[in-house]
Parts: C-alpha cells; structure tokens; sequence
C-alpha cells in the first residue's frame, strides 16, 4: 500500500502508545502483578487478586485533548495480525464498549461501564482530582499497567477521520457509533505498532509492550496487568 499524509494523532510527552499480547486473560499470583476479578459482558473473567506492584516513577498521564497531529507517511497492512507502520492508531473492539488508543510505546483504553478500580492500582502521578472511583483508562507506563483519569473519550480516537485510519488500509471493518465512523477491531485479531500488540477477544482487550515487558488485560468486568 502506498504511504499516506499522516492525519493520525500521537500522544504528547512521554506517554506514548505501544501493542499488546494475544493472551485473553493474563493470570498470575508472583509480586508485580495484579489481577482483581470480574467477568466481562461477553463471558470472560479475570483472575484472583494478587500482589501489589512495586512503586517507581511514573510519567504523568496526557489526555486525548493533549494529542497533536503530527505530520509523516504511515501505512497499515495484515489480516487478522494488523501491523501498522505510523506514529498513532486507535479501535474499538466489536462490542463498541471497549475502545483503545495507541502509539510506538504505549497504549490506553477506556471501558463502558468499567470495572471497580483499587486505589493502589492507580497510576503514581495522575490528573488533579483523579482517584479510584473517577479512574476510567487503563495504560501502559513504567514497566507496568496503571490507571488514570482522561477527559476525553478515547472513542474519538477510533474514528476513520483520526486514529483508526488503518482500517481502510487493510479493508477492514468499521461500526457507526452516535454518527461516527469507528474501525473495529475483530475478536481473534490483533494490531502492532512498534514493540506494542493489543489483541482482541470476546473476554476483553489485551495490551502489552514486548520491549518492556508490560501488559494489561482489561473488560467491563475486571482487570489484570504486570
């Protein structure tokens, strides 16, 4: 496929977007990770509760709003494992319930209706005013998954017109949602950019940064990431 004008955006300041695993249901008891239970809408579960993440800097979280176009080629190419060769990408699953922004280094997504979050899964410097009842995305930074508080929907960010661009690229499938054009994408499948693979199941969305060793696991049921 010919390289395009980038219209897509990218996250500002250190917090980048990368790709996530294959596995549906990350699981696991060793120091690092953290699982809290729950069942999703489409029949998946998350694991026992484990142990608690060790402490360590944590950039400060960027919202969509802060996200800035940035000129550049990009292209996107696959069926079924998407790779995606551009500064930014975003989907959502084909529920619409689930929707994800990502970039070379990191990923965030943001749940319906999601789950309960423990305070101590927060990220360590966040938004003013953001807590664990107000946490509403999950992301990739410093190592581990950590929740965070965004303004902005990050459903916009799966839009033909912006992140999930890619979608014509591969002819793939879109959904309308409240007038927008969104790329989905399908259950089984799964889209890389750079060291990050997010993949697709019905038991939620997985995320993880193979350079790093992150990974997050999350639908409108529970959680999970190391």
């Amino acid at each position: 496929m010919p390289a395009r004008a980038l219209g897509a955006l990218a996250l500002a300041g250190t917090l980048a977007l990368t790709g996530c695993t294959g596995e549906d249901e990350p699981s696991g008891t060793d120091a690092g990770t953290a699982v809290v239970d729950g069942t999703d809408g489409a029949g998946g579960t998350a694991g026992a509760d484990g142990g608690q993440q060790s402490a360590g800097p944590v950039a400060p979280p960027t919202g969509p709003s802060d996200i800035q176009p940035v000129d550049g080629e990009r292209s996107a190419s696959g069926d079924g494992s998407i790779t995606v060769d551009a500064d930014h990408a975003g989907f959502v699953l084909p529920s619409g319930s689930i929707a994800c922004s990502v970039t070379r280094e990191s990923a965030v997504c943001q749940v319906d209706d999601g789950p309960a979050v423990k305070p101590e899964h927060l990220a360590q410097e966040n938004l003013p005013g953001c807590e664990a009842g107000e946490a509403n995305a999950i992301r990739l930074v410093a190592g581990r998954g950590a929740w965070t508080c965004v303004a902005d929907a990050l459903v916009d960010q799966a839009t033909v017109g912006t992140g999930g661009w890619w979608v014509e690229d591969v002819g793939g499938t879109t959904t309308d949602q409240d007038g927008k054009t969104l790329a989905v994408l399908p259950y089984g499948s799964s889209l890389t950019l750079g060291s990050v693979t997010c993949s697709s199941a019905e038991s939620g969305v997985t995320c993880a940064n193979d350079a790093q060793g992150e990974q997050f696991q999350v639908s409108s049921g529970g959680y999970s990431y190391n």
